[in-house]
């Protein structure tokens, strides 16, 4: 049974990488109907979605690590150093000191372990924040939380997959393209078929360049670490 989660983060992502092959098929008239209900008929479906699911999950989680990298550091961790001003200082205090008393890590006052050994406090700041995942893992209670946390893993899925749905935009605009020209379709006035699929691709193409970066993907990581934070008092 695929939960909301997988299908959010990680099914939709590689079905709107896979929407060049639908667009071909539309073009080239292509009875999917027929096939869907046939693999279907077999119990194929769900072993697809599991797949498609689980390639998405991991070209999401190497672009993940790349991405923290260039940011410096996950953002939950981030958010939680007293030089960081996502959160102001006061919020930032309160939710150290919140955090040692729940958790008995660390100390309520992290600033001397901050200025002395930065790597020491991102561990103890991490540890916090795997201690705040385990305990907020009620969908239904920290709704909010859910929700960023789908929106946070659709775009970084998206992010891993995007040079291979750039791929197939091209190979499909060359596809349709080259077999307009060898059929004489380009001289057609009109041509449907062929500029709707041109349009769609482009389109789709304008997506993956300019909508799905890195900025894209940093402005949702960083309001699910605000949402974790605020789920201390909760």
């Amino acid at each position: 049974m695929i939960n909301k989660y997988e299908l959010n983060a990680r099914i939709y992502p590689i079905i709107i990488t896979l929407l060049p092959v639908l667009i071909i098929g539309i073009y080239f008239s292509i009875d999917y109907q027929n096939i869907y209900s046939a693999i279907g008929g077999i119990g194929l479906i769900t072993l697809l979605s599991f797949v498609f699911g689980q390639l998405g999950r991991d070209k999401g989680k190497r672009a993940e690590k790349k991405l923290w990298n260039e940011w410096g550091g996950a953002p939950t961790t981030q958010i939680l150093r007293l030089t960081d001003d996502v959160l102001d200082i006061h919020t930032t205090k309160k939710a150290h000191k919140s955090l040692h008393e729940i958790t008995s890590i660390g100390l309520a006052d992290m600033s001397e372990i901050e200025a002395s050994d930065d790597s020491e406090a991102d561990e103890i700041y991490e540890a916090w924040c795997n201690y705040l995942r385990k305990e907020t893992r009620d969908a239904s209670k920290y709704k909010l939380l859910f929700q960023e946390n789908i929106s946070y893993g659709f775009r970084r899925n998206l992010w891993g997959i995007k040079s291979l749905g750039i791929v197939l935009v091209v190979l499909s605009l060359i596809i349709i393209t080259t077999h307009s020209y060898l059929n004489y379709q380009l001289l057609e006035v009109p041509n449907y078929s062929l500029w709707i699929s041109v349009i769609l691709l482009i389109l789709l193409l304008i997506f993956w360049l300019t909508i799905v970066t890195k900025d894209w993907i940093k402005i949702v990581a960083f309001a699910y670490a605000e949402r974790l934070i605020e789920a201390i008092n909760q």
